[in-house]
C-alpha cells in the first residue's frame, strides 16, 4: 500500500492551519489583534473602503464572523465604519491612520509565516506547492460533492 493511501490530506491541512494560527496569534498579539482579525486587516490593506458584505464575500466567511472581526479591529483602533450615503443599511470599512502606520509590520508578519512555512522547499517545489493548492481549491464544492447539499 502506498503511503498516500493511508494518510489524510485533511490532517496536514489542519496541522498547517493550527500552526499558522499559533504563530500569527503570538506575533499579532503585539499589535493588539488576533489571528482571526489579521486576514480582514490584510484584505483591507488591499482594498480600503470595502463594504461589510463585500469583505464577507472576499474572505469567505459568514457575516457574523466578519462582524466580530470588524468590531475587534474597530476597538483596537485599526478601522472605522462609515455609513453609505445612498444605502443606510451598508457600511464601508476604512483603515485608520494607526492601521496605515502599522501596515508594513502587519504585512511582514504574514510574510514571515509564509517564509517559515516554505523555507524547506526548493523554488520548483514551491511552484508545485502553489500549483497544487490552487488546483484543489479552485474546484467549486458542487464539483467535489455533486448534487449533495453541504
Amino acid at each position: 500500500m502506498k503511503k498516500y493511501e493511508t494518510e489524510s490530506i485533511s490532517r496536514y491541512i489542519n496541522q498547517l492551519y493550527r500552526q499558522g494560527i499559533a504563530f500569527l496569534g503570538k506575533e499579532y498579539k503585539a499589535y493588539n489583534i488576533g489571528a482571526g482579525q489579521y486576514q480582514f486587516l490584510v484584505y483591507l490593506y488591499m482594498k480600503d473602503g470595502i463594504t461589510h458584505d463585500e469583505l464577507t464575500e472576499k474572505i469567505g466567511v459568514d457575516k457574523a464572523a466578519t462582524t466580530r472581526a470588524i468590531v475587534k479591529l474597530e476597538e483596537a483602533g485599526y478601522i472605522k465604519r462609515v455609513q453609505d450615503i445612498k444605502d443606510k443599511r451598508k457600511y464601508h470599512i476604512f483603515l485608520t491612520e494607526y492601521a496605515k502606520n502599522n501596515r508594513e509590520e502587519i504585512i511582514n508578519t504574514s510574510k514571515n509565516w509564509e517564509k517559515e512555512l516554505t523555507e524547506k522547499l526548493t523554488k520548483e517545489e514551491l511552484e508545485q506547492f502553489y500549483y497544487l493548492f490552487r488546483k484543489v481549491t479552485d474546484s467549486p464544492l458542487e464539483e467535489l460533492f455533486g448534487e449533495e447539499k453541504i
